[in-house]
């Protein structure tokens, strides 16, 4: 297993992380090797997802370039399919928005936590075994493991005015899984620094824990980083 090259979905531009339900936020995002210097080579069909609040679903926008126009004909969903294309250059843009789905409403001035996720889709996987430690990770049909992303938690609030400028956040989550009871989230900067490169100490520290579970009585775990790599990052400052 571990000799299977990880790829990452990754986020250029995330969901914003203040949102009024009904507005209209873009996603820039890509999937990569580790470092970002392997952009994968096929087209992926991935799957975004709402985690929290079941009253809210996904609807992806089409904007039409030449009338500079925006339609919501896409069904609503708690999740919704989007294609990554490695031919588009900067990553690939998503437009997309956050409602409420059929059934009992939410209550003006209500406000809900929710996760935005994005995962190998099923038809894309040669197998349903997920990773071991990468909790929703699957094995592509080119044989490679695709690491999915989360956001940071979304907060959001239900208004009659909308504000149809978001503003992105600048950070996003890695789910590892330590045993069946217990899961490790890993927050990573979506910016160019060390810090977006955590996720590697982070999948080395939980085979750790999986090993020395029965030994460790320790609630928090701080992982320091590399010294010689941060101090590379000082002297390219």
């Amino acid at each position: 297993m571990a000799e299977i090259p990880l790829y990452y979905v990754r986020f250029l531009k995330p969901p914003p992380e203040e949102y009024v339900i009904g507005q209209h936020f873009t996603i820039v995002w890509a999937v990569e090797s580790d470092l970002g210097d392997r952009a994968y080579w096929e087209s992926l069909p991935i799957i975004c997802c709402l985690q929290g609040c079941p009253q809210l679903g996904l609807r992806v926008l089409d904007v039409k370039k030449k009338k500079q126009t925006i339609t919501t004909t896409n069904p609503l969903s708690r999740d919704i399919t989007v294609t990554y294309d490695p031919y588009q250059g900067g990553g690939t843009v998503t437009r997309l928005v956050i409602e409420q789905l059929p059934g009992k409403p939410l209550p003006l001035g209500a406000k809900e936590n929710i996760q935005f996720g994005m995962f190998l889709a099923p038809s894309a996987r040669s197998s349903t075994t997920g990773h071991s430690v990468w909790q929703n990770a699957y094995i592509s049909s080119s044989s490679i493991w695709v690491i999915p992303i989360w956001s940071a938690p979304i907060h959001t609030t239900v208004a009659k005015q909308r504000h149809f400028d978001t503003l992105s956040g600048d950070q996003a989550e890695r789910v590892l899984r330590v045993n069946e009871k217990r899961i490790v989230r890993i927050r990573e900067d979506t910016v160019q620094s060390i810090a977006r490169h955590v996720w590697d100490c982070g999948l080395s520290m939980c085979q750790f824990l999986k090993e020395h579970k029965n030994e460790l009585n320790f609630k928090v775990l701080i992982e320091l980083g590399n010294q010689r790599e941060r101090e590379r990052e000082r002297e390219n400052r």
